[in-house]
């Protein structure tokens, strides 16, 4: 029932968004009485909070499959993961309907995917600590967690207010090398010692 319920409100959030979507044509929809719904999630903040935790359920476990790869280069590791969470932003019927609907000041939905989304961030927050401490086992826990904060954040403000110009491709990169950034990663090279001179040599360097 629980997934009936669920399956619903996201189909109809998508069609028309989610505060012109009562519970009870929820519970129609999902051929369920209204009361189950209030007994299933407590109330529409209930139903509002899974309804998204399971949509970032599904946008986590694609970010998590990208950052376990096992070699290769942590910019383009990284850049990966946020590429994927980008374009699935994008794609995502329920995710757009909550973005386009916000904009005009009509969706109730979205906080839930931002300010109010604190398990939401955090898990997120967490797959991306957890990634920087393997891929950088000599950086210390507050700069792991700063770049994982940079890495979320900058994400989700992408999401909602995407740039005007740039592909995801390259919003990804700059999310990337500022989230590196934070790491010390790449290292500035040490500065170039100048080649000792001969004795008496006097040429201009």
């Amino acid at each position: 029932m629980r997934e009936d319920v669920l399956n619903a409100a996201r189909v109809m959030a998508a069609e028309k968004g989610w505060d012109a979507v009562s519970l009870s044509e929820v519970a129609a929809r999902a051929q369920v009485s209204r009361p189950s719904i209030y007994k299933a999630f407590g109330s529409r903040e209930g139903l509002s909070l899974a309804l998204v935790h399971r949509e970032a359920g599904r946008f986590l476990h694609g970010v998590e499959r990208a950052l376990r790869q096992p070699a290769g280069d942590p910019a383009e590791i990284l850049a990966a993961a946020v590429l994927f969470a980008l374009r699935e932003a994008a794609r995502n019927t329920l995710i757009a309907a909550a973005v386009g609907a916000a904009r005009e000041g009509t969706d109730s939905l979205l906080p839930y995917l931002t300010t109010r989304s604190d398990p939401v961030v955090a898990e997120a927050q967490r797959l991306v600590r957890s990634w920087c401490r393997d891929r950088f086992p000599h950086t210390d826990a507050v700069r792991a967690d700063r770049a994982a904060d940079v890495t979320v954040r900058l994400t989700l403000s992408h999401i909602v207010l995407p740039p005007g110009t740039g592909t995801p491709g390259e919003a990804a990169e700059v999310i990337t090398a500022a989230a590196l950034g934070v790491l010390g990663w790449p290292s500035d090279p040490p500065p170039r010692t100048p080649p000792r001179r001969p004795p008496g040599d006097r040429t201009p360097s």
